[in-house]
């Protein structure tokens, strides 16, 4: 088992059917998923687990506060997929792992179930859709108006699986494109470059140097020297015309190091910001031209910080103390 998602399974006991409360602020969360909503324009994000318990509350950051939106919806999970597409106005959210729920056999559970928020609500979907994962990579192709979906893992017979295949949304149906492309893995970022049109995927667990972009028709990997790296967090700058690159795990540790992509080549900007970090998340606020970052773990501690990169820096928003994981014994 890959040591850092070994630490999360032993992170913390029970769930949490919501937590959300508007009396209440945001807590530390770590292995949730962030995604834009640029038609009430707010970032939102959706489970994870704080240091004790996997939830499956909704929440909303218009750039000043988090905001409670919904505990009645998904079940609980971790490493679930999100993306929103504006074309429908519709929030997607696909699969996850019933890490922590408290016993071994739940843990073992992968969910293939997929629901969307529309701002009010949830709806589940009733779809066929891709085998149950967690660690899946999933992004809006704006061009193509297609979600794209990538990867992640599932266990069977006690032996992880980890997965290659590509998948596309069209607000209707999946389809799953027979193409060849990165090897199989869980826990890479992907992000899709507005100006040059492509979906752009770094790194994952057995993959950890590789940089590969999808046209809508086929994968390419791109010989680009950086560290490798699993559970790192993209999200592209619009405004600025840059794709941002933050953190992860490595063999030597966590990282807490910013990069940016220009379409040839990494190039390191800074390493001053948020503290070391995986399982965090980021997403692209275009109505503040930011990209914001929530929480995360460095293996003992759970963070509940938000922080904006401007284009030049992180700025710290709100924070929580981090917390120390609890211990359930797996």
């Amino acid at each position: 088992m890959n040591i850092a998602v070994f630490l999360l399974f032993t992170l913390m006991p029970g769930i949490s059917a919501g937590g959300c409360s508007s009396d209440q602020p945001l807590g530390v969360r770590n292995a949730h998923a962030l995604a834009y909503d640029s038609d009430r324009g707010r970032v939102l994000l959706f489970g994870g687990a704080d240091e004790r318990q996997v939830m499956g509350d909704l929440w909303g950051w218009d750039g000043k506060r988090w905001d409670c939106l919904s505990k009645a919806g998904p079940p609980p999970r971790t490493f679930p997929s999100l993306a929103y597409n504006p074309a429908t106005k519709r929030l997607v959210l696909f699969g996850g792992n019933r890490v922590l729920f408290g016993t071994e056999e739940d843990t073992a559970t992968f969910l293939g179930d997929m629901w969307t928020w529309d701002g009010q609500s949830w709806s589940q979907i009733e779809a066929a859709t891709p085998s149950p994962r967690a660690e899946a990579a999933m992004v809006y192709d704006s061009a193509r108006q297609r979600i794209v979906l990538f990867g992640g893992y599932r266990n069977a017979d006690g032996e992880r699986i980890r997965l290659g295949d590509t998948w596309e949304w069209d607000g209707q149906r999946w389809e799953a494109r027979n193409v060849t492309g990165p090897s199989p893995r869980n826990g890479a970022s992907m992000a899709f470059d507005v100006h040059r049109e492509k979906v752009v995927l770094f790194g994952g667990s057995g993959a950890m140097e590789e940089t590969w972009e999808w046209d809508g028709a086929t994968w390419e990997r791109i010989p680009a020297g950086t560290g490798g790296r699993f559970n790192s967090a993209m999200a592209y700058d619009v405004a600025r015309r840059t794709l941002l690159r933050f953190g992860g795990w490595t063999p030597q540790g966590r990282r807490g190091d910013t990069w940016e992509w220009d379409g040839k080549q990494w190039a390191l900007l800074t390493q001053e910001g948020p503290q070391a970090r995986n399982h965090t998340s980021l997403a692209y606020d275009s109505q503040n031209n930011v990209i914001v970052l929530y929480g995360g773990h460095d293996g003992q501690r759970v963070f509940g910080d938000t922080w904006e990169w401007d284009g030049s820096q992180w700025i710290l928003k709100t924070r929580q103390p981090p917390l120390m994981r609890v211990d359930n014994g797996h």
